[in-house]
Order: C-alpha cells, then structure tokens, then sequence
C-alpha cells in the first residue's frame, strides 16, 4: 500500500533527526538568554496557528490525516523557531552546506546507478524514471535542482574560499564536476517542476549577483550547459546503447489542467467554510463525477497538485488567511535579505549574498510545492526547507525581538520541549520500526499478519490507516481459506467506511463483489456506478456501466 507522510520509510526517521536537532538546541542555550523571535517568524506563527484552527470543526472522517498533516505543520514552525536561536559562526555553517551537498549528491549517484549500473544500485529502479530513494522522479529533481543552487552558492561567494591554495583548487573542481553532474541528472529526471526551478534558480544568481560575480557567474553557467548537452545527448542515444528513453507528459498537461479548473469549481462552492480538512480526496472524485456532464476522471487525486490551493479548498477563508500571513512573512523576509546584502556587499564583506543565495536556494522547493506535494513525500524536503529558511532569517535580520522569561519559567519550558522532543524521538523510532514490519508482511503477501500482532501500540496508532488496510485484506484471504461469512461482513462494515474519505478500486471490487453475495443488489449497483466512473479504464466495473446505462 503506497502512500505519504509516515507510511513513507524515511520519513519518520527525519523527523527523528529533527526532534534531536531541537533537543540540542534548546539543551545548549544559556539559561539567562532570552528566546529569539524574528518580525518573519511572527507572521510565521501566525500563519501556522489560523492553519490549524479548521481542524477543530472538519468532519470527523478525514480527521486522523488531517491532524498529522497539522502536527507536521506545527513541528516544522517550532523546528524553525528553534533554528532561531542559533546564529551559526561561518566555521559551523560552511560544513553544514557541505554536509547538504554531500547528501544531494548522494542522491544524484544513485540515480546515475539507477540508470546505467542498476546491478550496482542498492535501491531498485521501478519503471523508466528515476527518483533515488525518494520514489517519485519530482521530488528527487526539486532535491537536485537544491543542490545545484547551493553549489552555484559556494561556487560564487568568496567567503566559502580556502585559504589553501591546494585545498581551494581540489575544491573548485569538486564545485565543477557537481554543477555538471547536477545538471546531466536533471535532465536524465524529466522533472518539467524541476526544470523550472533550475531555470529560475540560474535567472535568480543572474539578477542577485550579476554586478558582483559576472566572471564566476559565467563560468558556472557554461559548465551548466555543458552537464545539458551531456543529458541531452545520453538522451539521444537509443535505449539498447545506454540511452534514456524521453517521457511524453502530454497527458500529465491535460490531467492537471482538469484538477485545477475543478479544484478553482470546489472552491467557488464553499469559498468560507471550505470542504473540510481531510476530505479532499473523496471530495474531488465525486464532485467531479457527480456533474453535469460528469468530468472524466484520468486519475486519482489525493492533491491538487497546488499547496495553496489545498488548504484553501479544504480550509475556506480561515486557512486562506493563514498561508496569506505565510506569503506575507516571505515577502517581509525577502525585503530584509535584499536589504542586509546590499548593505554588507557596500561594506565588503566576506559573507556578502549568502542570505540572497540561501533563499535561492528554497526555490525548486518552493516552485514544486505549486505543482505536486514535495513536503508529503519527502520529510528530507521538509527539514531542508526549514534549515535554509532560518538560517536566511537569522543571518539577515538586523534587529530581532527577545522575549526574557522569568527565571521560574525558563525550566518549565526546558522540560516540557525537552520532553516533547524525547517524546517525538521514541515515537518516531517505533513508527520507522512499525513501518517495516509491515512492508515484510505486505511482501509477504499479508498471509501472515502476526508481525502485526507485535507491532508496538506506539506503531499501531501512528500507521493505523495502513494497519487496518493490511488487516482488512488479510481478512479477504482468510475468508478464502476459511469461508466464513463473518469476514466478509466485517470487511463491508470497513469498506463502507473506508469510502466515505478514500478512493480506492480495489475497496470498491472487493465491496461490490459481497454485496452481490449478500444479495444486496441495489446497494452493489450503486458502489459500481460509482466505480465505473471513477475507474472507467478498469475492467471490473464495465459490467456496472452497462447495468446503469452509461
């Protein structure tokens, strides 16, 4: 069972890392200094907390997705409120970037391995696109299209020089062969999201540092074009010589200019309440099948492929205000970032531009949200995002608020997120842990759940979708052993549930087959109506199509 968020392997064990990292932080500030809050985390929080408030009134069956989607939202805001109170020394984050670049190259040598040296690779390649250990092609391009950026950062910036004359020229050609590996794989990726952000990326370091840079500039430009045509010609070449076979995104284009046009209808109907958090995906499938005429649905939507969009759509005017407040501080933080690197590069500073490339750096990121759901798949994305987005707050900010705590407060508030870090930590670790038993009985073929059994109540609650998704299946393969009627009793009960907030053609065969068992004919015939428009390419249900006179 494919999903997002902590079904996903990796996630949990970022959101591990991050618990620690807010651990750390907060354990090694000085008792007597105050807690750092900058005009941008205001509007921030703000947006974050208007973000949250829907939840309390959004139906009840797509609440247990929506408030992991709000915690998510939430941990990230103290994630970065956190970051906050460390304005890194350049000594400390130099190999923090470092450190980023080595992961996203990481990343682009596994994709290479997954194109030309899969007996090599260590993660599986599944279809004809690669995605690294991501899963999916986009978000591995938006992650390398990060990369590129924070190259072509340290690549310009002087600052980031060595001292060495050996060890800067080692280091140069480490930055050149990046910016040309970099730029081969994104376009081995065939992300158009990350195609545009890249493009974007290059336009923005153009714009930002034309006046300061141009020699460097051009010269990271050419070996950028250079790793193009190297793509471009591996592309050329036919697949039985080693080539890359192109992707036709044709249907894609049609597919989300639909989602949009609808998603822009569902808002049109509930501008102020909105459809409730949680509810989209059952609510698009059939608002869309459910018109006159019925729009013809080419996938399953779980997104609408728009940030904004979606919390507007499921939120109404209230989650509108909230990513109005977050647009705003993005904007507040972008004057300031303007206005701190002109002032140090008139200074001449060292470290003149590092905050404007910092937030060049949040560009694919941020692009990607607009087209697909990156930070729902990738927790790596997440915790990147809000990395660079301290540090560009922190480092540009020129007068930051301090909010001094009595001294009977300050423990109080050390315990409680030390606590609450340790808590996330330990439930994490079990989640990762819980997520993999699963994954064996699921390649298992679910024969055998008792792995479940020994799953930890920490695990069971934070996988409950995918533990009684796996449970109820295993449920059906019981009935065939058995030929217990109960079972499939019970598996309708589920079902019926299940579909009242999740689309799934599997749920409706399985449902729709016991019902015509049960001799509940009418109430077949109307899940198979259903399901013929919702999966018209399915074979299963054009015998109900036939049956209702489509």
């Amino acid at each position: 069972m494919g999903g997002v968020g902590l079904s996903l392997p990796f996630n949990p064990l970022v959101y591990a890392v991050m618990a620690v990292m807010v651990l750390l932080i907060w354990c090694g500030k000085p008792r007597r200094r105050g807690i750092v809050f900058t005009p941008t985390a205001r509007c921030f929080t703000m947006g974050v907390v208007l973000l949250a408030v829907p939840l309390a009134y959004g139906p009840a069956a797509g609440f247990s997705s929506a408030a992991w989607r709000v915690a998510a939202l939430l941990a990230g805001c103290i994630f970065y409120c956190s970051g906050l109170q460390v304005r890194l020394p350049f000594r400390l984050r130099q190999p923090l970037l470092v450190l980023l670049l080595a992961i996203v190259a990481g990343q682009a040598v596994i994709a290479v391995l997954q194109l030309f040296l899969p007996a090599w690779n260590w993660v599986p390649l599944r279809g004809a696109r690669v995605y690294g250990i991501f899963q999916q092609p986009n978000v591995l391009g938006s992650f390398i299209a990060t990369g590129l950026a924070l190259t072509l950062m340290q690549w310009l910036l002087p600052g980031y020089a060595l001292v060495a004359s050996r060890r800067e020229g080692v280091r140069r050609v480490a930055l050149s062969l990046l910016l040309v590996l970099f730029s081969a794989v994104l376009v081995w990726i065939q992300s158009r999201a990350a195609w545009l952000a890249t493009l974007l990326v290059v336009l923005g370091f153009w714009g930002c540092f034309r006046h300061h840079f141009a020699r460097g500039l051009l010269s990271a430009s050419v070996l950028i074009l250079l790793g193009t045509a190297l793509g471009g010609v591996v592309m050329l070449w036919p697949e039985s010589a080693g080539g890359v076979r192109y992707i036709s995104h044709e249907m894609s284009n049609q597919a989300r200019l639909a989602m949009l046009q609808d998603t822009l209808k569902m808002i049109a109907a509930h501008p102020l309440s909105g459809w409730g958090y949680g509810s989209f995906e059952y609510a698009f499938q059939h608002f869309r099948i459910e018109q006159v005429p019925p729009t013809q649905v080419l996938e399953i939507a779980r997104h609408p492929h728009n940030e904004i969009l979606y919390w507007w759509v499921e939120g109404g005017l209230v989650a509108l205000l909230g990513i109005s407040l977050l647009i705003l501080g993005g904007g507040r933080l972008l004057l300031q970032v303007f206005r701190h690197d002109r002032r140090v590069f008139s200074t001449g500073a060292a470290n003149a531009g590092e905050t404007s490339a910092l937030c060049l750096a949040l560009l694919p990121m941020l692009v990607h949200t607009q087209l697909e759901y990156p930070f729902y798949l990738s927790a790596m994305h997440w915790m990147v995002f809000l990395l660079l987005l301290a540090m560009a707050d922190r480092l540009s900010c020129r007068k930051v608020g301090v909010i001094i705590l009595p001294a009977r407060g300050r423990l109080p508030l050390r315990c409680g997120i030390g606590g609450l870090c340790m808590a996330t930590l330990v439930m994490m670790v079990a989640i990762f842990r819980g997520g993999l038993s699963l994954t064996q009985a699921e390649r298992n073929g679910l024969r055998d759940i008792q792995i479940l059994d020994s799953m930890s109540p920490i695990a069971r609650w934070g996988l409950q979708d995918r533990v009684n998704f796996d449970a109820q299946t295993h449920r059906l393969l019981t009935y065939n052993i058995r030929r217990d009627d109960s079972e499939l009793s019970r598996y309708a009960v589920w079902a019926r549930h299940y579909l009242t907030r999740r689309v799934d053609a599997n749920v409706y065969a399985s449902l729709i087959a016991i019902l015509r068992y049960q001799q509940q004919t009418a109430e077949a015939e109307k899940y198979g109506f259903d399901a013929a428009l919702l999966f018209p390419a399915d074979p299963r249900f054009r015998r109900s199509t036939a049956t209702t006179g489509e």
